[in-house]
This record gives C-alpha cells, structure tokens and sequence, in this order.
C-alpha cells in the first residue's frame, strides 16, 4: 500500500502548487480552473487503513490525466472506490464502452466497472472519494476489537453487476460531505478522518444493492462524441443561434436523438446550455468593458436590445445597466 502512496505523490508533485503536509499524509493540488474567480483543487489524504481519500472541487470540464489517472494503476489490484457528488457533473466511463453521469445528490460504488477517465460537462464538480484497496487489508480487519468486513462485503456484491452501483445517497450520507471538509480543514489527524471513512463504509453497507432509486441512462460512445462536439459547435460563437435542424443534419441524425444525446451528457438541453453560456458572457462584458449594452447583446446572439435585457433581467433578476452600475461601485469598494 505505502508504494501506491508514494507512487500517487510523486505524479502529483509534478504539478506546480502542490503541496505536502501531515507528515506527508496530506497533497493539496491546485487544479486548472475555466474562469478567473477561483481555482480547482484535489485534497487527497492517506489516513490508514489502506484507505485513501480524496475532497474534490473542480472548476474545469477536464483535469490532468496525472490527477485522473495517477501511477497509470499499476498494482492497485482490487480497489473499491466511492465517490458521492456534492454539485455538479461527472463522466463515468465505462470498461464496457458506455459512459453514464453522476450527478448532484448520487453516490457510486465502482468495483472496477470504471475507468480512470474524467469529465465534468458543467465545468465544475464539487465531492469525495474513497478508494479502499482491499488486496492490503489485514486478512482480519479490527476496529475497536471488531472484525470490520463491510469494504470486502460491499466490493463482492459490487464486483457482480455490469455496472457501477449508483442511486440517491441520502441524506446520512449526505451529510457527511460537510463533516469531511470540516475534519480536512479545521483538524491535522488522520486517524480522526480514517474513523469517519470507516462510519461512511459501515453506513453504506447498509443500503440495499440490490437496487438503485434512480432509472439511469448509459449513451454509447459515439453519442457521447455527438454531443460533445455539439457543444463545441454552440459555443465557438455565442453571437450566432445554431437550430436543432441545421445541428442534426451535420451528424446525419434527427433532433431528438441530437437533442436527447446533448442533455443525457450535459444534464439540459442546447438551447439553455447556449443561453446559459450567454448570460455569463454578457455579465463579464458589462463588468470588464465600457461596451455599450447594444453592442453586448448583439456579440451575444440578440438581434435587439429590448429582447438582450429581458432574457438578462430574467436571468439575473436585474438590468443590464444595473448590472453594470453595481459592478463599478463594487469596484470602487474594492480600490477604497
């Protein structure tokens, strides 16, 4: 186990801003980040047990493959993995060559189902992970004098279905997500953090899997790449309003299939990806530019500036040019 450790720290090292701490238990590694506010970040720790856990915050579609898929996992031998998503969206690509998404409120249970691939259609993903690599375990795993089985227990019914185990996590595990940024951030023990793992385990281990709450869809991969390179499309010139017809016809499909592929990925339709995209454009010109609000709206695909305004005011509640005044003030706070 203390190679795979070792091995997981030195690919992550390799990445400018990572840092050590813990007594080398703890890597904090800064991810990229698609806008300027803030960047990403992986905070994996070690805690024993032959456990390893990471807090996830990402704030990109794509991270490095370091990060994805450290060490190449070379002799991880047989790992339970565990990853609850707090907000966001990830891709998880399947040995089988499908891909399905986790999304806000879901956990996944992956006995090897899974690769080591990631993507995140939102641009952000906020959760954890555990990954427990059971060939280390102690044949008799003791907790507090108890032989603690629920990780080998939970990967052998796991390692039986096609797919990784997911569903609604509820909300005991739910809750765990904010006791783990709690345990990260104000506390520097790992034994502390390997006890809450464990009471993650244990409460897992209590769900039924022989079913999953939520009806889910697994896209090939060749309606995933429609759908990506949709998007490509969409936002290579958000002054210009691509139909579904004109899309569709390029991939030599029809609309719904275009349409139910873009959303099975991106958790929404084109269209109010697009707008979404739009709005978000049009607040960073309002703020960084002295473009006149006409000029805003039409760099953003709207024909007037009556229809710009409503669909921003609809969408932030303001104005355009209120928008922009509350901006400069906040500025000006800012300077003082």
């Amino acid at each position: 186990m203390t190679h795979i450790k070792e091995n997981i720290i030195r690919e992550y090292k390799k990445l400018p801003g990572t840092t050590i701490s813990w007594e080398g238990k703890r890597v904090d590694v800064p991810l990229p980040s698609e806008s300027d506010d803030s960047k990403g970040q992986l905070t994996m720790i070690y805690p024993g047990g032959s456990m390893i856990f990471n807090l996830i915050d990402i704030r990109s579609r794509e991270i490095p493959d370091i990060v994805a898929n450290p060490g190449n996992a070379k002799g991880e031998g047989r790992v339970l993995k565990i990853n609850y998503c707090v907000s966001g969206r990830c891709e998880l690509r399947l040995r089988d060559g499908e891909c399905t998404y986790l999304t806000t409120g879901e956990i996944a249970v992956d006995a090897g189902q899974a690769l080591n691939t990631f993507y995140y259609p939102t641009g952000e993903y906020r959760g954890f992970e555990i990954a427990v690599y059971l060939d280390f375990l102690p044949r008799k795993y003791n907790v507090l004098g108890e032989c603690f089985s629920s990780p080998e227990r939970i990967y052998n019914l796991c390692s039986q279905l096609e797919h990784p185990w997911i569903r609604n996590a509820g909300e005991s595990i739910s809750r765990m997500h904010d006791v783990f940024k709690t345990y990260t951030n104000e506390y520097k023990n790992s034994e502390l953090l390997l006890l809450k793992c464990l009471e993650m385990i244990s409460l897992l281990s209590q769900m039924d899997f022989g079913i999953a709450s939520i009806r889910r869809t697994y896209c090939t991969a060749s309606q995933v790449e429609i759908a990506k390179k949709t998007m490509k499309i969409i936002m290579s010139d958000l002054s210009v309003r691509f139909t579904a017809r004109d899309l569709a016809k390029d991939f030599g499909i029809s609309e719904t299939s275009l349409k139910n592929y873009f959303r099975s990925v991106y958790g929404c339709g084109y269209a109010e990806h697009q707008q979404i995209a739009r709005m978000k454009k049009a607040a960073r010109l309002l703020e960084d530019t002295e473009d006149k609000v006409s000029e805003i709206g039409q760099a953003v695909g709207f024909a007037t500036q009556a229809k710009f305004g409503a669909a921003f005011k609809e969408c932030f509640g303001i104005t355009p040019l209120e928008f922009r005044r509350r901006m400069r003030l906040k500025q000006e706070q800012e300077r003082d």
